[in-house]
């Protein structure tokens, strides 16, 4: 079953570089307030905060560069008849799975990040919660609402004809 699963487009890597990017800005300039303080205080912090400080920043554009790669190596995807699974993850790994006739609602969203790629994300909602397939190539998550919408839309037809039957009998 392993070669069944979807790997994403090169463009995700991208992305998720872009996303981290932005959030280890905003961590960096969080780390920064108290140098600022400082400086506009006319007083002057240990020297070996700024040794600290510059490990920091060194350490988030390894972040910035060596995550997203991980991510996206480890991110694969699988769609059949039955079910849908997600494996995705940095330190910890997870695995989503739904059963496809759990599925009642199907969303596409595209963030302001995804956009700049070209990405969107499926949003496949079950009573449980939500399977997010992320990172897929505009025209992939389409199919693949497309697709689901398909098969759920099957599988309730199916079901409404069973129950008439058993009414009937």
């Amino acid at each position: 079953m392993e070669s069944e699963f979807k790997q994403l487009n090169k463009k995700a890597i991208g992305c998720m570089r872009l996303s981290s990017g932005i959030g280890t800005i905003i961590f960096l300039l969080f780390c920064s307030i108290p140098k600022v303080i400082v400086y506009f205080l006319d007083k002057s912090l240990p020297t070996w905060t700024d040794f600290a400080y510059v490990i920091v920043i060194s350490i988030s554009v390894v972040w910035v560069i060596v995550a997203p790669i991980i991510r996206y190596k480890r991110y694969k995807y699988y769609i059949d008849d039955e079910r849908l699974i997600v494996v995705e993850g940095l330190w910890f790994i997870t695995k989503d799975l739904a059963p496809i006739e759990r599925v009642h609602q199907i969303a596409i969203t595209r963030g302001p990040i995804d956009r700049i790629y070209g990405l969107s994300k499926v949003i496949a909602t079950t009573a449980g919660g939500n399977i997010v397939i992320r990172f897929l190539e505009n025209h992939i998550a389409e199919e693949i609402a497309e697709n689901l919408g398909i098969k759920i839309g099957t599988i309730v037809k199916d079901q409404k004809q069973r129950g008439d039957e058993d009414a009937r009998s």
